[in-house]
């Protein structure tokens, strides 16, 4: 199982620390971070203290990967309603790479990897926000030295390409009755027979203690049967897995994603990216 926590930046880091202490009273599990170069384009950079805050969690196990660069969908207006539906209304306008042209997904990948190589930090993982991929975006991976990339649905391993079925817990929290959805929605959840679970967490997931309690006992009861590890720390494993002569495992696909058609830009019903 992996453990993600969404949105790290400057501003979002205090509400980032309730959360990672909450997850901390359960058990002392390695998590992928998911950093924002520069969240909102607010331009916070690399301030010390915060700089400091992620390279203690480095230290500590904890992964850093990529979450966009921007976290903002800049691109042009959607031009149909299934697309104003994705982009504006169930991500809130946070689906940076949803429609983003090759080139454009290219130019901030590297500059998401440069702001990786300032700060000294190994990256391997990408995750669009809102795990909205358009097919610009997608050929920028596959052109791109990521290990690999997570959609609401899949663990995708770029190097070589395949997939994996990851079911991921995520909760809404921008209106009372999303957060009662997902509440109810993610108590029935079991993870029985996928090779990998995910539980992402979002930093307002922090002010709902409601949220924190059941994403607690969520974690509690995926330990029970499930061994913790970093998004890299599984790439590492399915590929491994992977390799000429190795057993193959339940629940992979069998095909090379470059043989098919990149998966349709479809975002989680309640995502906050």
């Amino acid at each position: 199982m992996c453990v993600s926590l969404h949105d790290v930046a400057p501003p979002t880091w205090s509400r980032c620390e309730t959360l990672l202490a909450a997850l901390a009273q359960v058990a002392p599990v390695p998590h992928t971070l998911l950093v924002v170069p520069d969240y909102h384009r607010r331009g916070d950079g690399l301030p010390p203290w915060y700089r400091a805050a992620l390279a203690a969690r480095f230290e500590a196990g904890d992964e850093l990967a990529l979450h966009g660069f921007f976290h903002l969908d800049d691109a042009p207006a959607p031009g149909s309603p299934r697309g104003w539906l994705r982009r504006r209304v169930l991500t809130c306008g946070e689906g940076e790479f949803a429609a983003l042209g090759r080139d454009e997904a290219s130019a901030r990948l590297r500059a998401g990897e440069a702001w990786f190589r300032h700060a000294g930090w190994p990256l391997y993982g990408f995750v669009a926000p809102a795990w909205l991929l358009g097919a610009g975006a997608w050929q920028a991976l596959h052109d791109s030295a990521f290990t690999y990339t997570t959609t609401h649905r899949h663990f995708h391993l770029l190097q070589p390409r395949r997939a994996v079925a990851a079911p991921c817990i995520v909760y809404s929290t921008r209106s009372r009755w999303r957060r009662a959805l997902s509440l109810a929605r993610n108590a029935g959840l079991t993870q029985r027979g996928a090779l990998l679970a995910r539980l992402a967490l979002h930093p307002d997931d922090a002010l709902h203690p409601a949220v924190v309690l059941q994403a607690q006992r969520l974690l509690e009861k995926l330990l029970r049967e499930r061994v913790a590890m970093t998004k890299i720390g599984f790439a590492n494993a399915l590929g491994a897995a992977l390799a000429p002569g190795a057993p193959q495992i339940g629940g992979m696909t069998t095909s090379d994603s470059a043989a098919t058609a990149p998966p349709t830009a479809t975002p989680a019903s309640t995502s906050l990216g």
